[in-house]
């Protein structure tokens, strides 16, 4: 074989295998969807016969998607194939049929003009981040088919009002439906987090039967939500942390909220629903309650929980400061009631005594820091007409029953107060009752711990967090057998000075604050002549607490 055979046998080679390479290459770009293609403004890329949609190149400002391109069945839209007409594009219409359609996340996100979508009529998904950010954003058509509204998918969409299943509604006749409302799919299992965080256009909306879960912020901050209608059996299981938050739900006794299925709320959930939201039922399926899950909850006056509910898990503040509650009924084989669960909820004694049920085992610091005073023209009274009690079979707690107090000038009524304490009356949880600036008791005007029959009490060593917090009376004297108290014992009251004759006690910085993370402003006496007064002003000092002596003389 001569060398110039040679040479054109490797070049012919060569050149095979590069044909090779390149068809290889096509045939893979072809196989994996990397080919684009253009058609009548869309631009696309194929997978086998299916295409997906990865940009709009036309001029139309309301944008028709079809069924197919070039015989090619679309079944998706990849992120930002509309982002060049985020200014400009008004509506969207996706006349899609396939069953495997997708949207890539962020698909919509932040286009500034679009005011109407009608999604594709088999859709599973409405993907994270969908069409957050949309702010002129008015209406969606969702399909029934549509399982999930994924994290942020509406997020922040300020003019959001109106949701349906279908193009072909009529606002009047038997079938009308309103059209700024919000219906959610009839196949919807889940509302994933944020999904209409910020929404604040929202009034009405409407959780069809299949609703299993609603994330973390679902609805946060829809400021102007009031109407939630849930259809019947609902199987709703499970309600995220601030899901409802600072919304105007309506939920009343006559009307009520009903989620018969619930299993879990999160924290907050319910926080800062304030208007017409005054009764709530929480159901025998519920195992946990989140920390301050109704706090602020500033209309709330009635909760009823099943007698049978078997609740796992309830954490702090779960009521905190529904300052309206005046009914409340408790499982009875409730085990604890956490720190903060009634705290601010200075109503509680104003239409029935409550009763702290016989299995309970454990009190949270301020579970009933009720605030009995209130600081104002109203008397205290109002709001105090009946007391804290403990059921007979209970092991763990007692009452210990105060001296009655009388108000200046009046000799003929006299108003009862008490101490829930453990059973052996060492720990103070909690102090009830109507004592204020104008009451007095045997001894003088100071409130003091004095049984029913005016002797001093001597059991008590502890008195926890919160215990006199909002009470309306100026001056304390302390136990001489106490050893330790709590934070922000007169927290919200008007007490300004607290006497006391034992020195050496365990305290902290916060014991006297009236203000959580403030300097303390509760100034404390301690007698002159006790024993180690001077080591124990220093230590009041170290920690920022205003003392000094008295020589036995109170105010």
């Amino acid at each position: 074989m001569t060398n110039k055979t040679r040479q054109i046998i490797v070049v012919v080679a060569v050149f095979a295998i590069a044909i090779a390479s390149i068809g290889t290459i096509i045939g893979l770009l072809f196989n994996t969807g990397q080919m684009s293609e253009y058609s009548d403004g869309f631009r696309y890329e194929l997978n086998g016969s299916r295409a997906t949609i990865t940009a709009y190149e036309g001029s139309d400002t309301e944008v028709v998607v079809p069924d197919k391109v070039r015989g090619n069945r679309v079944v998706g839209v990849s992120k930002d194939a509309f982002k060049s007409g985020a200014s400009s594009i008004t509506s969207i219409k996706f006349n899609c049929t396939s069953s495997a359609f997708a949207f890539a996340s962020e698909v919509f996100k932040e286009m500034t003009a679009l005011k109407k979508v009608v999604l594709p009529s088999n859709l599973k998904e409405i993907p994270t981040e969908a069409f957050r950010g949309c702010k002129a954003l008015e209406s969606v058509i969702i399909p029934d088919s549509v399982t999930k509204i994924g994290e942020n998918a509406f997020r922040e969409c300020t003019s959001l009002d109106f949701i349906y299943k279908s193009e072909n509604y009529s606002t009047e006749g038997s079938s009308a439906i309103k059209d700024n409302a919000v219906y959610m799919p009839s196949g919807l299992l889940e509302i994933g987090a944020h999904a209409f965080d910020g929404c604040t256009d929202i009034v009405e909306m409407y959780f069809a039967k299949s609703l299993e879960k609603i994330g973390d912020y679902a609805f946060n901050s829809c400021s102007r939500l009031s109407d939630l209608e849930v259809e019947e059996n609902c199987e709703l299981t499970s309600i995220g942390e601030w899901a409802f938050y600072n919304t105007l739900l309506r939920s009343l006794e006559s009307d009520p909220l009903s989620f018969p299925n619930l299993v879990s709320i999160g924290a907050n959930a319910f926080k800062n629903v304030r208007t017409n939201f005054s009764y709530f039922a929480l159901p025998s399926s519920l195992k946990s309650v989140g920390a301050n899950a109704f706090a602020d909850c500033t209309s709330l006056n009635k909760i009823v929980m099943a007698e049978d509910m078997k609740i796992e898990k309830m954490e702090e503040g779960v009521f905190e400061n529904c300052s309206q509650l005046t009914s409340v009924t408790l499982p009875s084989g409730i085990k604890e009631i956490p720190a903060k669960t009634f705290m601010g909820c200075y109503r509680l004694l104003y239409n029935n005594d409550f009763v702290i049920g016989k299995d309970v085992e454990t009190i949270g610091d301020g579970a009933f820091a009720i605030y009995t005073g209130r600081g104002s023209s109203t008397s205290v009274t109002t709001y105090s007409r009946h007391v804290l009690k403990v059921h007979e079979e209970n092991e763990n707690f007692i009452i210990t029953r105060l001296e009655d107090n009388r108000r200046d000038g009046n000799t003929t009524s006299t108003y009862q107060q008490g101490l829930l304490t453990d059973v052996d009356g060492e720990t103070v949880y909690a102090y009830y009752g109507s004592y204020d600036a104008s009451s007095t008791n045997s001894m003088g005007r100071t409130f003091r711990f004095l049984d029913a029959e005016g002797n001093y009490i001597t059991s008590i060593k502890t008195i926890k967090s919160y215990a006199f917090a909002g009470v309306d009376f100026e001056y304390i004297l302390l136990p001489t057998t106490i050893t330790e108290v709590g934070d922000y014992l007169f927290m919200g009251s008007k007490i300004a000075v607290s006497y006391t004759s034992a020195v050496g006690w365990k305290l902290t910085k916060y014991s006297f604050s009236k203000v959580a993370e403030k300097d303390p402003d509760v100034e404390v006496l301690l007698l002159s002549t006790a024993a180690g007064v001077e080591e124990f002003l220093q230590t009041l000092g170290e920690f920022g607490i205003e003392a000094r002596t008295y020589n036995g003389t109170l105010q």
